[in-house]
């Protein structure tokens, strides 16, 4: 069994909000809201790239 790390931009988390006004509990609530799209994301990222670790970004939710 492996690991893979995945990272997420907290541009993708802010969604609307400025990165300077968003709290943890706002990064939180967004992750939560955006779960089904981020597994998604990183499923996807994950067939391609098939590395260890992964960045996403906004480029992999449009």
């Amino acid at each position: 069994m492996f690991e893979i790390k995945f990272y997420l931009a907290t541009e993708v988390l802010a969604c609307e909000e400025s990165h300077r006004n968003a709290s943890a509990s706002d990064y939180l609530t967004s992750f939560d809201a955006l779960r089904p799209r981020i597994l998604k994301a990183a499923t996807s990222a994950y067939s391609k790239a098939r590395s260890s670790t992964i960045m996403l970004d906004l480029t992999h939710f449009c």
